[in-house]
């Protein structure tokens, strides 16, 4: 299932996603095997550091190529003298950065900007869109800032997803049959379900003496401030939407004695569970998970809660991970199975840039359109705290 070290030490940067996202999907099976886990994720961190360095190193070739110091031979493709270099190109990850800063390009880099922005070599068509490293570290900083974006089943299609749910089966479900008897047919009762997307932005402004920071400043500037504030809405929406698609009649429990949370009031959220999909996962704001998970005790005084060494987790509860999503208001936690939530990013994250002559300053706006269901009501529950 997994590739081995020596694997891993030969894998691309998609490749190394792809691998990270198998280990993120199979760590919490009963029979992973986390040290092999530990080492295979060290790996992945020690290759994806060298393709970095291998990156740096031919962005300063090609500036030095750009401006005649290692000769004025250029790489080109098809023997027709034009360069193509696509988001995966480190001339693409600094044209763009210049872009933004309104700097000038090197050849390569104009090429590759250029290239980019009339062949469509981008998986959602945008002329500016986001160097594949930077989103993939964008992405990155997500899953560990908004755990419930990595936890739910998302996909990255750059177009409308469109999904069959099955709301019952009015005829022929399993059932007990006599010896040599048929089963009645089937018929289920389906409803569509499509994900077109719905549109998020954010945007900062820079002053002109602020665009003045290096390369690499910039884009860490850029890279943590789009995570950081298009993570939150878009798990914001996510916990939206898991509060409007659950079965809030009979899903919805709250706790048996006013402020405090007990054993039998989080086994009777979890009783009420259905559709078990991947890992049961308790999602509640940083002060309910220690005003009220945290102090929970046994009849003889003993925690409940277990710290858990689990990414992205703050402990466990009755063998469920415990993660905080501060977009869940008031004294209230849902717990339920997050693979149950179907996303689709119908536009990944992009970048657009606008000068205002007159403030004298940049503006940087970020844009992604995104959408997500919960395909089985029963999955989640809302467990609240009697005021």
């Amino acid at each position: 299932m997994f590739h081995t070290v020596e694997e891993i030490r030969a894998m691309s940067i998609e490749e190394l996603d792809a691998e990270m996202g198998e280990i993120r999907n199979h760590m919490n099976d009963d029979d992973a095997d986390i040290g092999a886990l530990s080492a295979l994720v060290d790996a992945i961190e020690a290759r994806r550091n060298a393709l970095r360095e291998q990156e740096e190193a031919r962005r300063a070739l090609a500036d030095r190529v750009a401006s005649g110091s290692a000769g004025s031979t250029v790489r080109s493709l098809g023997g027709s003298g034009e360069t193509r270099h696509g988001i995966d190109s480190a001339e693409y990850r600094t044209g763009f950065l210049k872009t933004m800063l309104g700097l000038e390009l090197s050849r390569e880099e104009r090429d590759a900007v250029a290239y980019v922005a009339t062949t469509g070599d981008t998986t959602n068509g945008a002329a500016y869109v986001l160097p594949r490293t930077m989103l993939n570290q964008i992405w990155d900083l997500i899953d560990e800032q908004h755990a419930i974006l990595g936890d739910i089943d998302l996909y990255r299609t750059g177009t409308i997803l469109e999904l069959s749910k099955r709301t019952g089966i009015t005829q022929g479900d399993a059932a007990t049959v006599n010896e040599a008897a048929a089963n009645d047919d089937e018929i289920n009762v389906f409803a569509k379900v499509t994900l077109s997307g719905k549109d998020f932005s954010k945007h900062v402004d820079i002053s002109y003496a602020m665009a003045k920071m290096s390369i690499d400043a910039f884009e860490s500037f850029l890279t943590s401030e789009i995570a950081d504030r298009m993570g939150a809405v878009l798990a914001n929406d996510v916990i939206t939407q898991i509060t409007t698609d659950y079965d809030s009649t009979n899903n919805a429990v709250t706790t048996a004695s006013s402020g405090v949370v007990k054993y039998t009031d989080v086994a009777a959220t979890l009783a009420v569970l259905k559709n078990a999909k991947g890992q049961c996962t308790v999602y509640a704001s940083h002060a309910t998970i220690y005003k009220y998970l945290v102090a929970m005790v046994d009849t003889t005084g003993r925690p409940i809660y277990q710290p858990n060494a689990q990414a992205g987790a703050e402990g466990a509860l009755i063998g469920c991970p415990v993660k905080v999503e501060d977009g869940i208001s008031g004294n209230a936690m849902f717990i339920g199975y997050p693979k149950q939530v179907v996303g689709n990013m119908v536009q990944d994250i992009m970048v657009e840039s606008d000068k205002d002559i007159k403030k004298h300053v940049i503006t940087y706006a970020g844009y992604a359109r995104f959408e997500c269901k919960l395909m089985a009501p029963k999955a989640f529950a809302k467990l609240t705290v009697k005021p």
